[in-house]
């Protein structure tokens, strides 16, 4: 059922009321969270649904899909935590899906009823660039402002009520990785009424929505097949200032146009379903701004900066253009050639210290377990007719044996995770790809590659599943191909066994260093060498592409939040079981 103003109502009048909850009973709200990368949204995301999250993909793409739950007295809001973007041009995979979930062109993925959008208070200049480029959809939208305390603490205090006054949507102060404000953003969020959105002014210049005006009747009989809720001037300002974009190609006669399926059931032809007329109409559009003295793409983001700025005046007290802050004195250390290379070294050898020493005591705990498990079903079935058969191998072996393979190597993926999940939450690990970002790039790789390589030291398998980080095709496809060629510590015990078999126990400097340490460390070193001769093999034969150059933000250092370290790290290691778990 849908109630008026869209929103989704899960109940049904032939289902027994007696057997639900009374949540089951509320009206479901579809709200999307949006900002920034490094502006705290997962953290955010993690605080407002707790445990009630979902870790999958969107259809067809490897792009992560993060949902969660959480209900009010009048509603039950399913929440997906959107991939970080800085515009509604999408350039990226990440960026697409957003535009896509949006455009309500994404199978079995119900329209967008509301919006959170989380700005960084360290840098709502940039911020508002993409907050400005939302409010234009109409969708009724909440602004979460995180990192309130790090912007005083800069010198950049904001003033949250006059802040307020000069938007057309509610903003509310937080602080996700506390679990401040977080009571008062659901308030806020159950405040809004779904359907119902003010129309924002354009910061775009007159001429521009003059011309978005007349492309608006063609695109309501081309395009009227998006999420109702999308209006068509907001799509023909975005295919007028997009040119050669995403939605020029994307958008054009897709699978969901009740326009593309009439056609096809006539029999036509229909690749270039009035392609060519949109086109044509949108060069002239566009050849008409520049005669005005309006350049695309510039125009734009001078608008909508411009637009930031009149936002902001008075509201953020600046801070001094000179004032060195504390991530700036760590990043004089931790980025430099040779002092930030040491640190880094030092940082890798206390993680593979705790994953492969620390443990070693869980490890042989679950298997442990495991035997003790076996030998008492062998017990159990040596009083049945399955003594000795088929069924006590399966079950012993098979059964058994396979779980327990899996779960003995748990330790280790986890205190991986934690590690990785304590890096990236501080803001080193964007540091640690700087650092390796000019060796991968020799490769034709770039230092995003360097995450999953080592997660793939652990297990190739998160090592995989981390490669959906990587933005370009052929860089993430040659990341994946090698991860099995890093030395997992599943290969260990195998190791192990032969070199104590074949490697004489002999020391040197006095007893410090053993041969057997040095062969094992061989054998690292060796498959990671491997992997980079076989990258680079494949990025100048079967990969063949440019190299494509580390584009990322340097986050403000901070301190990590538990609590998303747990679910992080609870989500990683389900999804290894899961994946793992019934491969085996």
């Amino acid at each position: 059922m849908t109630n008026k103003g869209g929103i989704t109502d899960s109940t049904s009048p032939h289902k027994c009321r007696a057997n639900m909850s009374s949540s089951d009973l509320l009206p479901i709200v579809h709200v999307a969270l949006i900002g920034n990368p490094n502006t705290g949204k997962s953290t955010l995301f993690g605080a407002m649904v707790g445990a009630q999250q979902r870790v999958g993909n969107y259809p067809g793409v490897t792009v992560e899909k993060k949902t969660g739950r959480f209900v009010t007295e009048s509603r039950r809001y399913d929440v997906v935590d959107l991939p970080g973007l800085y515009s509604l041009s999408p350039r990226g995979r990440d960026e697409r899906v957003v535009l896509d979930l949006l455009l309500g062109r994404i199978a079995d993925t119900p329209p967008i009823d509301l919006i959170i959008f989380i700005a960084d208070a360290t840098n709502l200049r940039r911020n508002f660039y993409l907050l400005s480029q939302l409010l234009e959809l109409e969708i009724p939208t909440v602004i979460a402002l995180n990192k309130v305390d790090l912007a005083e603490e800069h010198g950049e205090a904001v003033a949250v009520e006059p802040l307020q006054s000069r938007l057309p949507v509610p903003v509310v102060a937080v602080q996700a990785n506390r679990g401040r404000g977080i009571t008062a953003l659901k308030e806020a969020v159950d405040r809004l009424e779904v359907g119902r959105s003010v129309k924002p002014e354009t910061p775009l210049p007159a001429v521009i929505e003059a011309e978005v005006a007349d492309l608006v009747p063609y695109l309501e009989e081309f395009f009227g097949c998006m999420n109702p809720g999308i209006t068509s001037h907001w799509l023909a300002r975005r295919l007028l200032l997009d040119e050669g974009g995403y939605l020029e190609t994307a958008l054009h006669g897709g699978p969901g146009c009740p326009r593309h399926r009439h056609r096809r059931r006539q029999g036509h032809d229909d690749r270039g379903c009035g392609r060519g007329e949109l086109l044509n109409r949108l060069m002239i559009a566009r050849r008409r701004l520049v005669e005005q003295g309006c350049r695309i793409p510039g125009v734009e983001p001078e608008a909508r900066y411009a637009w930031a700025e009149t936002i902001l005046d008075g509201v953020v007290r600046p801070s001094k253009h000179d004032r060195v802050t504390p991530s700036d004195r760590l990043d004089h250390v931790l980025t430099h050639p040779i002092w930030g290379t040491s640190i880094f070294a030092l940082v890798m050898f206390v993680v593979f210290q705790a994953v492969f020493s620390w443990a070693q005591p869980l490890m042989r705990l679950i298997e442990s377990g495991i035997a003790s498990l076996g030998d008492a079903l062998v017990a159990r079935l040596a009083e049945t007719t399955f003594a000795g058969g088929a069924v006590e191998s399966l079950l012993v072996q098979g059964v058994l044996g396979g779980v327990g393979s899996v779960l003995s190597f748990l330790p280790q993926i986890l205190i991986l995770f934690v590690f990785i999940a304590l890096l990236e939450q501080c803001g080193y690990m964007a540091r640690a790809a700087f650092l390796m970002d000019k060796l991968m790039s020799r490769v034709g790789l770039n230092g995003k590659s360097f995450i999953p390589l080592l997660c793939s030291y652990a297990c190739a398998i998160p090592g995989i599943m981390a490669a959906r980080v990587i933005d370009n095709e052929r860089s993430r496809l040659v990341t994946i191909l090698i991860a099995p060629l890093m030395t997992c510590s599943a290969r260990l015990p195998i190791y192990t066994l032969l070199i104590g078999a074949f490697v004489p126990q002999r020391r040197f400097l006095g007893g410090l260093v053993n041969l057997q340490g040095l062969v094992l460390i061989g054998l690292y070193v060796f498959g990671a060498v491997t992997a980079v001769a076989v990258a680079a093999v494949l990025k100048r034969t079967l990969l063949r592409g440019d190299s494509p150059p580390l584009l990322m933000e340097m986050p403000a250092y901070q301190w990590p939040s538990l609590r998303t370290v747990f679910f992080r790290v609870f989500e990683r290691g389900w999804l290894f079981v899961k994946a793992a778990g019934t491969m085996i």
